[in-house]
């Protein structure tokens, strides 16, 4: 048995090979070079008895030799891919669950059955060039796979890097990836080729929302494994957004994106006293590239404003004017190669392996100051109490007579809510619900009073509001914020009534 240690990573650069081959010359790496020609197919029961006990099951066939490997249950975070497995070579290309060790099973007569009901089905099939590196008291495999998965008449493109630890330390990989930002355009996978397999083979993408609330009351009993558990769960999301948006390019799932990296950099925030230096300057990256994707909610904004099915376009049309004022406004937004390439660059690869180093190093007081093992609920109180004070300071001054100044509140309102994110879990499910439904009320509402007020801006803008058509828009434009603000006063003078769940 040996457990994989590996990165992976999918890349959409042109000549990868020969790109490799001079960044190992250019850093006078030591290495070995093979080319192998790899087909794999894969085999579970028809209702995935392998796949439910987290096993992956495959025949691999290269030149002469047959192996079977099987792969249990391991860990995956930010493309950092751990998992025990078991080779056995075999002369026939099927295989037999009985030469594996009995000991991977629930019990003795386990393999026995499934054997009767395994059947293939999906394949790999791909070139795998292998560099063997020496660096830095390591050796590490790197492979660049280039093929297909197929299952039933569809396919997948394979094209992707794999740093394995072959021996040595962990940071010999994150050093050699480091390396290969510079030359490549890269991105973590966090999905095996298996994973693809299974979801090519049922023909299902991933299109699911991400789910914000951070649920780590399970195991964090101190503020270290609370922060540690924190950053790891939004690294997964993170990896799983940035999948999601670059399959089909929607904005919404770019502020999906957004919003995980908020949640990321609010968790540097709250632990803020208790972080180091090298901490602290993970979070400055986060806020640059939170800055750089500012321009997200108003490009969404504008889109809704324009799509013909969005809820006042039938009023924008009464202004040819306004809706040619949104076009042009419109196109100053970054475009999707922009983004693509803003995802697959140095710095942003850079950011997600600093996060992944963090989470997996051993030593962890790089990071920390000598106060992390104090226990959680006091601090989580603490924080989310602050929170609430200040946001209450600010709600409290808001009045339905002014748009402005509820607008100027969408920061606060969003930290406040991120805060309970990170600690929501630890406190009552039912009381956290009711507690923050009014304040997510008034977050929707805010989005809407957004919209209306782009409207008055483009109109104010474009200098058109004196025409009869454009003045019919400002006056009904007007009367929606008005009724909009009064339910949110409503639903802020609501807020503010509801006791804090956490100190009930």
């Amino acid at each position: 048995m040996a457990t994989e240690v590996e990165l992976k990573y999918l890349t959409n650069s042109d000549d990868v090979s020969a790109k490799i081959f001079n960044l190992l010359t250019e850093n006078a790496l030591t290495y070995t070079h093979q080319v192998k020609q790899l087909s794999n197919c894969y085999f579970d029961t028809p209702e995935l008895a392998l796949r439910h006990l987290d096993m992956g099951l495959r025949i691999r066939v290269c030149g002469s030799q047959i192996e079977q490997t099987i792969k249990t249950a391991g860990i995956v975070v930010g493309g950092l891919h751990q998992r025990p497995e078991y080779n056995v070579d075999i002369s026939a290309p099927y295989p037999d669950l009985t030469l594996f060790p009995t000991e991977i099973w629930p019990n003795s007569k386990t393999a026995q059955q499934l054997q009767t009901q395994i059947i293939p089905l999906f394949n790999t099939d791909f070139t795998r060039e292998i560099w063997l590196i020496t660096m830095e008291n390591s050796v590490i495999e790197l492979a660049f796979d280039q093929g297909e998965i197929s299952s039933q008449g569809r396919s997948l493109e394979i094209c992707e890097l794999e740093l394995e630890l072959v021996s040595g330390e962990r940071e010999g990989l994150f050093s050699l990836a480091e390396c290969l930002f510079k030359s490549l355009s890269l991105r973590p996978g966090t999905q095996s080729k298996a994973a693809r397999g299974y979801r090519l083979y049922f023909n299902k993408q991933q299109v699911e929302d991400v789910e914000l609330e951070l649920d780590l009351h399970s195991n964090a009993d101190n503020i270290e494994t609370c922060f540690i558990d924190g950053i790891r769960h939004c690294l997964q999301l993170t990896q799983v957004t940035i999948e999601q948006y670059l399959n089909d390019k929607r904005l919404h799932k770019l502020a999906e994106l957004v919003d995980v990296l908020a949640l990321l950099r609010q968790g540097f925030w709250l632990f803020d006293e208790k972080l180091s230096k090298q901490s602290l300057a993970i979070r400055q990256e986060l806020s640059y590239f939170i800055q750089l994707f500012a321009w997200v909610d108003s490009a969404i904004y504008f889109r809704e404003l324009m799509t013909k099915t969005g809820n006042y376009r039938k009023k924008l049309d009464y202004s040819e004017q306004l809706i040619e004022q949104l076009k042009l406004e419109k196109r100053r937004f970054p475009d999707k190669v922009m983004v693509s390439q803003l995802l697959h660059s140095e710095r942003f690869n850079g950011l997600l392996l600093s996060l992944l180093r963090m989470i997996t190093c051993q030593n962890r007081q790089q990071y920390f100051t000598n106060t992390t093992q104090e226990p959680l609920i006091p601090f989580a109180k603490q924080k989310l109490s602050e929170s609430l004070a200040l946001l209450n300071t600010e709600m409290a001054t808001l009045t339905s007579m002014d748009a402005e100044k509820y607008l100027s509140q969408r920061k606060r309102l969003h930290r406040s809510l991120l805060t309970g994110n990170w600690f929501g879990s630890f406190f009552d499910a039912k009381q956290r619900s009711e507690y923050r439904m009014p304040l997510q009320d008034i977050q929707l509402g805010l989005r809407e009073l957004q919209s209306l007020w782009i409207i008055k801006q483009q109109l104010e803008k474009a200098e058109i509001v004196n025409e009869a058509n454009n003045k019919k828009i400002l006056d009904w434009q007007e009367s929606k914020v008005e009724n909009l603000l009064i339910a949110l006063t409503h639903s802020k003078n609501l807020a503010l009534s509801l006791p804090a769940y956490w100190l009930t």
